[in-house]
């Protein structure tokens, strides 16, 4: 599922907590350790956790019946597979993925086709939405490092997902997509952060925040 520029990672300094404030410095040393954490796991473990979570995400959007979702492609080392798409678009669900822009995403219908983004990302070439395009979703997939106990999601420093997700109804139901380990106690958050409301992991499927205790 392509994370947009919110999975540009930590090492672009113009993508990273602009205020250094106790929160943001506690965000970046976290994303330090969950990145090199990722960068450990073997390629088999990366495999099998892409086929799980295929499964449990066909599953979520046909128990819910959803026809519109918002997604992305796993970029880099996140869990997922790209042929989830495919597969949510053979069963008839329409897929909106994001275009980053200079400060924001903006939102495109997935078509099977793509296109070199911002950050080398690739990003779709369907019918353009614009900025609240992510509002005609019934869900939204949501890349994250890791979620806490709270629905508190670290990203990739930007803000991105952060401010798209702020304009979205607060029924909607936002899902984020990890490993089991990533599941966390706590994380530090911000007014700004909005919380998810499920977790999408390989091992123990879709579960709505708080029904699970930490991985760690």
């Amino acid at each position: 599922m392509t994370s947009a520029a919110d999975t540009s990672g930590s090492s672009d300094p113009s993508l990273t907590d602009v205020r250094l404030t106790p929160v943001a410095v506690q965000k970046e040393g976290w994303r330090t350790r969950l990145l090199a954490a990722r960068a450990e796991r073997s390629e088999e473990d990366q495999v099998v956790a892409a086929r799980a979570l295929q499964a449990h995400l066909l599953a979520a959007v046909a128990d819910a019946g959803w026809s519109t979702i918002s997604a992305y492609v796993p970029f880099g080392d996140e869990p997922g597979s790209a042929e989830t798409l495919v597969l949510l678009q053979d069963a008839g669900v329409r897929i909106l993925l994001p275009r980053t822009g200079p400060e924001d995403l903006t939102w495109a219908v997935y078509d099977g086709t793509f296109r070199p983004g911002r950050l080398g990302i690739p990003e779709p070439t369907g019918e353009d939405l614009g900025l609240d395009g992510l509002t005609e979703a019934e869900a939204v997939l949501a890349p994250a490092l890791a979620v806490d106990r709270n629905g508190t999601r670290i990203g990739y420093g930007r803000g991105y997902y952060d401010r798209a997700l702020s304009r979205l109804p607060a029924d909607r139901p936002v899902l984020a997509v990890v490993y089991d380990d990533e599941v966390l106690d706590l994380l530090p958050s911000a007014d700004y952060d909005r919380p998810v409301t499920h977790t999408v992991t390989p091992l123990l499927g879709t579960r709505p925040i708080g029904s699970v205790g930490s991985s760690l």
